[in-house]
C-alpha cells in the first residue's frame, strides 16, 4: 500500500462537487489529527480519529475513505471494505476509494469485482498512474498480460520519471516475450538511474530474450557483484548458461537461486526442465509441477481433488487440458496407460483434437474445451472423484526410458480420409510425397531459434523426385508463391487439411511418405500417428527433444537432426539432404 505523503492536501483536491459541499468542508476541518496519525503510520489512532469525525459527520465520503485506508494498513480488509463502499455510495466518483476497493477485491481473489472497481478509478482520474497500476495488477492476475501491459504504458506517459514504473514495464514486456521493445527501455533505465540490482536484472532479461546470451551472462554476473544474495540474477544466469549448453553451471546457478529463495517457483521449474532435457525423468517431473504456478502456464480452474497416482478402479477421473496443441498430443501418450486403470475416464482437449481423440481413445469420453482461461470446470455429467492436469500424467507413467513404449502410433486417423488423401497425393504423379513445416512456436517459445525460411532449405527442396506438401500453419501463401516464382519449386498447399480440424491434418500426414519439420506440433502429430518424421532441431531445443541422440523417447518413428553449433543450420540441412537422397535411391521411408 502506498503511504500518503500529504493526505490532507489530497483530500482538499477531491472532486469539485463533493469538495464544495458543506458537510465535506466541515468534516475536513476536523480531520487533521487523523491525517497526522496516518502519515506517521499510527493507523489505529487514524481509525479512532476518523470514527470520531464520522460520529459528527457520518456522510463524509473523504472521512470514510481515510478510515478504510487506515483499516487496509491494519489488514482489517472486511472493515475497510465497509467504509470504502460507504464512501462510494456517497461519492461514486471518488477514484481513491474505487482504487483501494479494487486492491481489496484483488487480494480476495474476486477478479471480476476488482477489475470493475479499478476501471472505475481509471475513468474517474485517468491521469493518475496508481489506478492504472492497480488495473494492471488485476489483469495480470488473470493472465491478461497484454492488456496489463497497455495500462502500464499509459501510466508511464503520466509519470515518465518513475524508475519503479519503468522497471515494472520492462518486466511486463519480458512476461509477454516482447524483448526487442524491452531492451531499449532497460538500457534507458540504466542511463537514467545507473547500474543497480534492478536495472541490471532487467537488462540481463532483455539480452537473454533477444538471444544475446553472452551479454546476458555478463550482465547477470555484474548484478551479482552488487548483490550476491539476490536470486533474480542467478535465474537469468542459469537460463543463459543452459542455452549456451553449459548445463552443470546452469544447474548450479538455479540451485543457488533456490537456496537464497527456497520458495522460488522459477528456480525449481528451471531445474526440472534441465533434468527432463537430460532424460532424468523422475527428478524432472517433480519440479515440472511448478509450471502451474508460473504466469504464462497458469491454469485458473481448480484441479482438486488431484490424482496422486493411486488405484483408479471404480473411480472417475477427468484430465484437464493445458499448454499447446503439440503438448496435448504428447501427453496423450499416457492416455492408454490411464485407461487401463480407470473405466471412467473423461478427457478435455482442444476442439480441433476432439474427433481424433474420440477415435483414438474410444474407452474415454472426450470433452472439447475452447477457452483454457475460463474458471469454470468441465461438467462431464457424472460425479468426478479425482482430477489431473494432462502434463502431470507423465509423473505417474514415464519415470524412466523403460517406461516409454515402443508404439507404432497411439493416435488413429480416419481410414476413409487417409484413403482420400492418398488418392490426392497419387494424382500429383510418381515420386516421394513429403510434408514440410519450417516455422514453429511464438515469441515466448523461442520462434526465432526453431524456424527457418524456404531459401535456407533450397538444398533439400531442389532434390528431384519429391513432391512437397505443406504442413505449415498460419500465413504461408506469400512464401510458397515466392518459392514457386523464383525457384520453380512447388509446395502443394491444401488449406482444408491444415487450417481446420486436426483430424483432417492427421489423415493427410498418415498418407504421406515422410514429414520434415522444425520443432512444432506437426512433429508431435506425426510421431503420435507412428509415421516417419525428420526434425530439424536447434542445438539447445525445448526439453521435449532432449539434449543428445537422434531419437526422442516419446515417438519411435521420429528422427532428430541436431545443430552442431548454436544458430547454424548448415549441418542439419546437409544431413537431411544426404539422407533424403539415400531415401530416394533406396525407397525406404525411415
Amino acid at each position: 500500500m502506498r503511504i500518503l505523503k500529504n493526505l490532507l492536501s489530497g483530500l482538499l483536491q477531491a472532486p469539485a462537487v463533493a469538495a464544495r459541499t458543506k458537510r465535506e468542508r466541515q468534516a475536513l476541518s476536523g480531520l487533521g489529527p487523523a491525517v497526522e496519525a496516518f502519515n506517521a503510520n499510527h493507523f489505529d489512532q487514524a481509525v479512532a480519529a476518523c470514527k470520531s469525525v464520522l460520529a459528527v459527520h457520518p456522510k463524509s465520503a473523504q472521512v470514510h475513505h481515510l478510515c478504510g485506508r487506515s483499516l487496509m494498513a491494519l489488514k482489517r480488509h472486511a472493515d475497510a471494505e465497509t467504509h470504502l463502499r460507504e464512501a462510494l455510495e456517497i461519492d461514486p466518483g471518488l477514484a481513491d476509494a474505487s482504487g483501494d476497493l479494487a486492491t481489496i477485491r484483488l487480494e480476495a481473489g474476486d477478479h471480476q469485482a476488482a477489475e470493475k472497481h479499478a476501471r472505475a478509478a481509471v475513468m474517474a482520474n485517468p491521469a493518475e498512474p496508481r489506478f492504472r497500476e492497480v488495473l494492471a495488477d488485476v489483469l495480470q492476475a488473470v493472465g491478461r498480460d497484454r492488456e496489463a501491459l497497455a495500462e502500464l504504458f499509459a501510466a508511464m506517459e503520466f509519470a515518465p520519471e518513475r524508475q519503479d514504473l519503468l522497471i515494472r514495464l520492462c518486466l511486463g514486456l519480458d512476461r509477454v516475450g516482447r524483448h526487442r521493445e524491452m531492451l531499449p527501455l532497460a538500457e534507458r533505465a540504466i542511463i537514467e538511474n545507473g547500474e543497480n540490482i534492478q536495472t541490471l536484472c532487467c537488462l540481463a532479461l532483455a539480452q537473454y530474450g533477444v538471444d544475446d546470451l553472452k551479454a546476458a551472462e555478463a550482465t547477470a554476473r555484474k548484478a551479482l557483484l552488487l548483490r550476491s544474495d539476490s536470486p533474480a540474477p542467478y535465474l537469468t544466469l542459469g537460463n543463459a548458461l543452459s542455452e549456451l549448453g553449459r548445463h552443470e553451471e546452469a544447474l548450479a546457478a538455479h540451485r543457488r537461486a533456490l537456496k537464497l529463495d527456497p520458495g522460488s517457483v522459477s528456480a525449481r521449474y528451471n531445474i526440472g526442465l534441465i533434468n527432463l532435457m537430460r532424460w532424468r525423468f523422475r527428478e524432472g517431473w517433480q519440479d515440472f509441477e511448478q509450471r502451474l504456478h508460473i504466469n504464462r502456464f497458469k491454469v485458473w480452474r481448480s484441479c482438486e481433488p488431484r490424482w496422486n497416482g493411486t488405484a483408479l478402479q471404480g473411480r472417475t477421473i477427468l484430465v484437464m487440458r493445458e499448454q499447446g496443441l503439440g503438448d496435448e498430443i504428447m501427453y496423450a501418450a499416457c492416455y492408454p496407460d490411464l485407461l487401463k486403470q480407470s473405466g471412467q475416464c473423461h478427457i478435455e482437449c482442444e476442439p480441433r483434437l476432439e474427433r481424433l481423440f474420440t477415435r483414438s481413445f474410444p474407452n474415454a469420453t472426450i470433452h472439447p474445451l475452447r477457452d483454457m482461461e475460463t474458471r469454470e470446470r468441465t461438467d462431464p455429467g457424472v460425479p468426478v472423484d479425482v482430477y489431473s492436469y494432462a502434463g502431470s500424467l507423465p509423473r505417474h507413467f514415464r519415470n524412466g526410458l523403460q517406461d516409454f513404449p515402443a508404439h507404432q502410433g497411439y493416435l488413429k486417423a480416419d481410414p476413409v480420409r487417409v484413403s482420400y488423401w492418398r488418392q490426392r497425393l497419387e494424382a500429383l504423379g510418381p515420386g516421394l510425397k513429403v510434408g514440410l513445416s519450417w516455422r514453429g512456436g511464438v515469441a515466448v517459445t523461442r520462434r526465432s531459434r526453431r524456424s527457418l525460411n524456404l531459401t535456407q532449405l533450397l538444398p533439400v527442396l531442389s532434390l528431384s523426385g519429391v513432391f512437397w506438401i505443406n504442413l505449415q500453419y498460419g500465413d504461408r501463401a506469400s512464401e510458397i508463391a515466392e518459392l514457386a516464382s523464383a525457384q520453380k519449386i512447388r509446395i502443394t498447399d491444401w488449406p482444408e487439411a491444415i487450417d481446420g480440424d486436426y483430424d483432417e491434418t492427421a489423415a493427410l500426414v498418415s498418407a504421406l511418405d515422410l514429414v520434415i519439420s522444425v520443432c512444432t506440433s506437426a512433429v508431435h502429430l506425426t510421431g503420435a500417428l507412428g509415421r516417419p518424421a525428420w526434425v530439424m532441431t536447434p542445438r539447445i531445443p525445448e526439453w521435449r527433444y532432449g539434449l543428445e541422440h537422434d531419437t526422442m523417447p516419446w515417438y519411435p518413428s521420429v528422427r532428430l537432426f541436431r545443430q552442431r553449433e548454436r544458430g547454424t543450420w548448415d549441418n542439419v540441412i546437409n544431413e537431411i539432404q544426404e539422407s533424403l537422397q539415400l531415401r530416394l535411391q533406396s525407397g525406404r521411408s525411415d
